[in-house]
């Protein structure tokens, strides 16, 4: 069998259970989350979500940008057309992409955005201390 007829098997078994049809487009926790495409990260899980929480973007390396391709080097020999730029130093990424979201006119509030890197080795979530508001506050 094939992992597409795995997953066609496995909706069946989902939709025959299927209740939350219906639900409004806005998440339920107002909230969106930008993540790593990465496989070992299981969004949903990881953060406790359920189906209609929250909006999931998930590219190559979680890094907000304006154009969230989601190619791969590695496995198409293609090389973007974008900056891979989520794995040199990824809490400086994280912190890049805060500045992003906060300089974003399509973003009306803005006092609660906070950044993490998530540890695929201990599956724990770290936040990551935006130096900009550090040396500002001192």
């Amino acid at each position: 069998m094939t992992a597409t007829n795995d997953f066609i098997a496995a909706n069946k078994s989902y939709a025959e259970d299927f209740s939350k049809g219906g639900q409004p487009i806005p998440p339920a926790k107002r909230v969106a989350v930008v993540a790593c495409m990465d496989a070992r990260i299981e969004t949903g899980r990881l953060l406790g979500l359920e189906e209609g929480d929250a909006h999931v973007i998930r590219n190559a390396g979680g890094v907000v940008t304006d154009d969230v391709k989601a190619q791969i080097e590695e496995e198409t020999g293609v090389r973007p057309s974008f900056a891979l730029e989520a794995f040199p130093d990824l809490e400086d990424d994280v912190r890049q992409s805060i500045r992003r979201i906060e300089a974003s006119p399509f973003v009306p509030k803005k006092d609660k955005i906070r950044g993490f890197v998530y540890d695929v080795e201990t599956g724990r979530l770290n936040e990551v201390a935006d130096q900009e508001r550090l040396l500002q506050a001192s």
